[in-house]
């Protein structure tokens, strides 16, 4: 196998760039936040939804995303994660509600959940310089991962192959992908290991802490039953080599990936 790959990945677009106001929301939606919900995006909008933050009744702090056309499918899919695994006491934030209507020119989802606390995993690692804060806060980070992977997937979720699932994903999401780069992709499938829960789109901005501490993943739409050395690779990409090893320290051996093994994984998850 190829120890580097032609990504193929999906160029930058921002179809979700114009804020949610107060007008955009569904009656159902608009009736579980507060009289004053503090509407207010993130500094950064997806390429797959609309995201903002608001208050509900209670004044808890909550998380509205919309996504509408091709993106619909994969906040349904986001959802149907969400309710399905937070019961398991994974590290992910609880379903809300979700709710989907016509708007033209095409149908739209709304989804919302509870507001994990605290910032980035990546905002967090750029302002801590220390090493042995750096190194407590990726070993958290990998004893997280850990017990994700080591939570038996519920009976009926995921998909009978991941992998496929994932490459017929970005066919459809990113007409850009090259499909002699998808049959690369199939070919060099490096040996199948034993099957876990993984969240699937697990890059540092996905990951929130508080405290020196994870306080979970956000952006479910990909998690399956799958080869967990895909978390693996895009949770320490961008990791240096004494973050990855304090990574491993709360991980376990199973974070130490082989070139072609990384190369093989990063390659699916930048088709994206």
């Amino acid at each position: 196998m190829a120890a580097t790959l032609n990504t193929g990945h999906m160029e930058p677009r921002q179809p979700y760039a114009t804020p949610i106001v107060l007008a955009d929301l569904p009656g159902e939606l608009r009736a579980r936040l507060g009289p004053e919900p503090y509407l207010h995006g993130p500094p950064h909008q997806g390429r797959t939804s609309r995201v903002a933050f608001a208050l509900d009744a209670s004044g808890s702090p909550a998380v509205l995303k919309r996504s509408v056309g091709p993106h619909l499918a994969l906040l349904r899919r986001e959802y149907h994660a969400l309710r399905t695994l937070h019961p398991l006491r994974v590290p992910a934030p609880a379903p809300l509600l979700y709710l989907e209507r016509p708007a033209p020119p095409d149908p739209e989802g709304w989804l919302m959940t509870r507001r994990l606390p605290g910032t980035t995993l990546e905002a967090a690692l750029r302002a801590t310089p220390d090493r042995t804060d750096r190194a407590a806060l990726l070993a958290d980070f990998g004893a997280a991962l850990a017990q994700l992977h080591a939570t038996p997937p519920p009976p009926g979720f995921g998909h009978p192959d991941w992998l496929e699932q994932a490459l017929a994903a970005a066919a459809q999401l990113n007409p850009g992908v090259d499909p002699a780069h998808l049959a690369q992709l199939r070919r060099e499938r490096p040996t199948p290991q034993r099957a876990a829960l993984i969240h699937g789109d697990l890059f540092l901005d996905n990951v929130m802490v508080a405290g020196g501490r994870v306080t979970g993943f956000i952006d479910w739409a990909f998690a399956d039953v799958g080869d967990l050395r895909a978390d693996v690779a895009v949770a320490t990409q961008n990791l240096s080599p004494a973050d990855q090893t304090a990574f491993a320290a709360g991980y376990g051996p199973g974070a130490r990936l082989t070139a072609q093994e990384r190369a093989f994984f990063m390659a699916v998850a930048l088709l994206f």
